[in-house]
């Protein structure tokens, strides 16, 4: 856009993120600029998620707190009292089994052998050595949390409002303790809730057993099973009461193969489906969750057959102590050698896997401890229906209610150490049957132990004797909470509940609640129910539910899979190995990581990342070209800040109060109509559309067309209209960087003390010295000249339109064209006219004239345009030789469309797809998409010169 304004070399050093961002953030935290406590102004809080304590930072972490930020800093620009409270998870499964592969890496010991007391202190030590990991690389990012409140979920405090909980749900009837079919991981040896588990699909198969009828060994029935080993807990056979194949079967019995045990069969409408299979169904209650019910429905018995490790138990007479792998393989050769094996199919199946270890999980017949979640689901039900809890987007509430609607009873009990003990105490002198070990660690609580349970009023007090027999004997419960227990009450705990605290009685409830989907049902739902229940009051107002970021294919990113990274790697820059190969990476930067990854946090949806990787060597050099974007956008304020703005405007020792130029009044009425809608869309946490809309209004308007079209009266050193551009300068980037500080907390603060001595040598507005605690700036703030703003957005249209049909013919991209001719109101012309000097700088156009002033055939031979009201006329007659450029055009074209099909063949040959490097197809797509891309661009010239009047 013609020459740009001189860039003051002094202050123009490179922008160094790794310099600055350290600086910056140690400063808020020496200044307290996050601490915040109740007093009389109007509070606005969030809770972090917390990050379980065995976390490293990822792309999840980084979206999910750079949400929260922008909305804790726009938040406190607006001179709210801000809380946003930090803290972290003790997350019981994942960090007991990073210490547990610690302990068996470094000593070869389990748990078992170095004890439930030595195992706590060793994962103590571990939790206080790298628990902070986590809360370091949050403040990297940029976060502005109030680090003097960190708080954990195993901090006395929170433990003691877990304990409460408890407690009061089990007098009140909603915990209870009970036989059912749970979810059990084999590796950890622990129950799960059904939440708590990922599906993955496995290739399997179907094995048909023929099950003989016992009063004539020469019928029998047929079933399918994906699981043979289970067979041996069978208690029945179940068909269909209608399924005229199986009359005669009903009320009778067959023999489960291997075994010689006779089993009924019986008919059952709900889990036989004559359509399905066979129509015959083995029944095994105590391992399959249908069959379970089934087993209740009919008052069968239920068999397990599988020990807490996975073997099989005595239960299992011949292949008792075998792994579920190994018994699955021995009985399908048993059942074929017998003659019992019909048939095999291959089979495709989502196997349910434990959400922290992978292990398939067993469905098992145990001793647990549940909530009661039909009183508590009603609550949450009416608070979302009635509003109190708003959904963004609000498609969320759906999934929340749906949820609600189908989830069982919770199972909260898990067989680990770490984490909250379940708070019931039993008599070993009332059941003798409980099992200790030589510490007097309870191994095994039968099911008819009587549970001893502190009273309401005095929570924290353990029980001294057993109100029974009065003896002393009383052991603890074994078990630990589910980590979502304690999670659940995160919003009332880490504001002092259950005492009747300040923090409490100012900040609760807490304003927004910012999550994935993965957790609404998790974690969300019920907060929630523990809100309604203890405080009376939903725990947030609003939830805003992102999504989550994706390779460019769509698949989830992690390291393990080979398409992860790792956010403080794009903001410190380094190597890594990801995948088995080296990645280097340049330093972006925070601010850069954050614009990039918000820009495209759009109406909480999923967001695809497309990472470039180049192999360089033995190494790969990476590029993620959203945050590459945000990276120049950095640079791009820091040069127009430091080399234009403060150079141009050192000088201003007063201000202009009143604006006469167009282009003055446009950037007032841009400015003003920006704050409005930023304001909005951040009120309606539309963070991804509040950002896009920043960098167009930063990059576009302020420094592409505003700052070049003042240039000609920066130079004027003694006329009033300097003065005039240099206050609309500062006072227009001063509002930007007001708007860009919740997204791009560290560059803005670094320029703001620059611009703050302006204003200040100015006897400009005080803004305040802190960019961080300034306020958010006001639509009222500037006027709203319509018609001065409409000539000026016609000037830009204009400009944007002559230089695209320039761009598009390379005989007169780099050429002057001595007139345009614009077709419009005479009236409006006019005052356009004061800013044709700008507009011949953006255009390389020496002269504009009205198209009244010409003959009609003296725009024979131009290229046509629209440009706001104006239509635009270019004379091209003797600048184009119009055949010969569309030949040229056209002979490209073809030249790039042989490249593109050369590419084409070799991606969609499946032998060079199997055996090429991982690499090199990566470099034959960006191959194909750099060709059509040009081809695209090609044919844009094509049809402009068809468009030739």
């Amino acid at each position: 856009m013609g020459n740009q304004v001189e860039v003051n070399e002094k202050v123009t050093e490179a922008y160094n993120p790794l310099i600055v961002e350290p600086e910056i953030y140690e400063a808020w935290e020496r200044e307290g600029v996050f601490r915040s406590k109740p007093d009389s102004r109007p509070p606005y809080c969030i809770v972090i998620p917390p990050p379980n304590v065995t976390g490293a930072l990822h792309m999840g972490h980084a979206l999910n707190n750079s949400i929260q930020d922008v909305i804790i800093r726009y938040q406190r620009m607006k001179g709210l009292n801000v809380l946003w409270l930090p803290g972290t998870d003790h997350a019981g499964v994942a960090t007991q089994s990073v210490v547990e592969k610690k302990l068996w890496e470094e000593q070869k010991l389990t748990r078992y052998e170095v004890g439930r007391k030595k195992l706590l202190e060793l994962i103590w030590e571990w939790k206080e050595k790298y628990g902070n990991r986590i809360i370091d690389q949050l403040k990297s990012l940029g976060c502005s949390c109030d680090w003097e409140r960190t708080r954990f979920t195993m901090d006395p405090g929170l433990s003691r409002a877990v304990r409460v909980v408890f407690i009061t749900l089990y007098h009140e009837g909603l915990i209870y303790r009970g036989k059912r079919l749970i979810n059990w991981c084999t590796k950890h040896r622990t129950a799960l809730s059904n939440d708590e588990l990922i599906y993955e699909e496995e290739k399997g198969y179907f094995w048909y057993i023929r099950y003989p009828l016992s009063s004539n060994l020469e019928k029998s029935i047929v079933v399918a099973t994906t699981r043979p080993e289970t067979m041996l807990g069978d208690t029945a056979v179940a068909v269909h009461p209608s399924d005229e194949r199986y009359q005669d079967f009903i009320g009778k019995t067959v023999i489960l193969p291997l075994t010689g045990r006779h089993i009924p069969v019986i008919a059952d409408s709900i889990l036989a489906d004559p359509e399905r299979g066979t129509g015959a169904v083995k029944v095994t209650p105590a391992h399959d969750p249908n069959d379970y019910e089934c087993g209740k429905r009919n008052n069968l018995p239920m068999i397990n057959i599988f020990n807490e490790d996975g073997t099989l138990n005595e239960a299992a007479g011949r292949y008792r102590g075998l792994s579920i792998a190994q018994a699955r393989k021995k009985i399908v050769e048993d059942l074929e050698k017998e003659g019992y094996l019909i048939k095999v199919e291959e089979h495709n199946y989502d196997s349910p896997r434990c959400y922290r270890c992978g292990t398939v999980i067993e469905p098992f017949l145990s001793d647990q401890w549940f909530v009661k979640m039909e009183p508590l689901v009603k609550i949450a039900r009416e608070a979302a229906l009635n509003k109190e809890v708003v959904f963004h987007p609000e498609t969320r509430l759906k999934q929340f209610i749906d949820w609600l609607d189908s989830t069982p009873d919770w199972c909260i009990s898990r067989q680990i150490w770490w984490g909250h003990r379940i708070p019931v105490w039993y008599c070993t002198q009332c059941t003798k049957s409980i099992s200790v070990d030589e510490s007097m660690d309870v191994l095994k609580i039968p099911p008819e132990a009587i549970p001893i349970v502190p009273s309401i009023d005095e929570p924290m007090s353990n029980p001294q004797n057993c109100p029974i027999c009065g003896r002393k004997d009383l052991v603890q419960d074994p078990d630990v909470l589910d980590t979502w227990f304690s999670s659940q009450l995160w919003p009332i705990s880490t504001l002092g509940w259950p005492d009747k605290t300040d923090d409490l009685k100012y900040y609760y409830p807490t304003d927004v609640l910012v999550t994935a989907r993965d957790i609404i049902a998790l974690w969300v739902a019920r907060m929630v129910m523990m809100g309604k229940k203890f405080m009376g009051l939903v725990p947030f107002r609003h939830v805003f539910v992102h999504g989550t970021i994706l390779d460019e294919k769509g698949d989830i990113m992690s390291k393990s899979r080979g398409n992860g990274i790792d956010p403080l790697m794009l903001i410190r820059g380094g190597s890594d190995e990801v995948g088995g190969r080296v990645e280097h990476y340049k330093t972006y930067g925070a601010d850069a990581l954050r614009y990039g990854i918000l820009s495209m946090a759009t109406a909480g949806q999923d967001i695809r990342l497309v990472v470039r990787r180049k192999q360089v060597g033995d190494y790969f050099d990476v590029e993620v070209p959203k945050i590459e974007e945000g990276r120049r956008f950095c640079n791009k304020i820091w040069q127009v800040t430091r080399g234009v703005v403060l150079a141009q405007c050192e000088d201003m020792f007063s201000h202009a109060k009143n604006f006469e130029k167009i282009e003055d009044k446009w950037l007032q009425y841009k400015l003003s109509t920006t704050i409005e809608t930023v304001t909005r869309q951040l009120e309606n946490f539309e963070i991804g559309e509040a950002c896009n809309l920043l960098y167009k209004t930063f990059w576009d308007d302020f420094c592409s067309w505003y700052v070049e079209i003042v240039k000609p009266r920066l130079w004027k050193q003694q006329d009033s209209s300097r003065l005039e551009a240099q206050t609309m300068l500062v006072e227009g980037l001063s509002i930007l960087l007001k708007m860009l500080h919740p997204v791009m907390p560290f560059i803005t603060e670094k320029l703001w003390k620059d611009i703050i001595k302006i204003r200040k040598n100015a006897g400009m507005q005080d803004f305040g010295e802190r960019i961080t605690t300034s306020r958010w700036p006001q639509p009222e703030q500037f006027p709203r000249d319509k018609e001065a703003y409409e000539i000026c957005e016609d000037a830009v249209k204009i400009a944007g339109e002559i230089n695209s049909i320039k761009s598009h013919n390379i005989t007169i991209k780099e050429k002057k064209l001595p007139v345009v001719y614009l077709e419009g109101d005479e009236e409006i012309f006019q005052s356009l006219s004061t800013m044709f000097p700008g507009l011949k700088r953006f255009t390389g156009v020496e002269n504009f004239e009205p198209l009244s002033n010409i003959q009609v055939d003296s725009i024979q031979g131009s290229a046509v345009g629209i440009g706001g009201r104006f239509k635009i006329y270019i004379p091209l007659k003797g600048l184009v030789d119009f055949d010969l450029e569309k030949n040229r055009v056209m002979k490209k074209i073809g030249q790039t469309r042989e490249k593109l099909e050369s590419v084409l063949k070799k991606l969609q040959n499946p032998d060079f797809l199997t055996h090429a490097k991982p690499e090199i197809i990566e470099r034959e797509k960006e191959r194909e998409r750099e060709l059509l891309e040009e081809i695209k661009s090609l044919e844009e010239s094509l049809e402009w010169l068809g468009k030739i009047t």
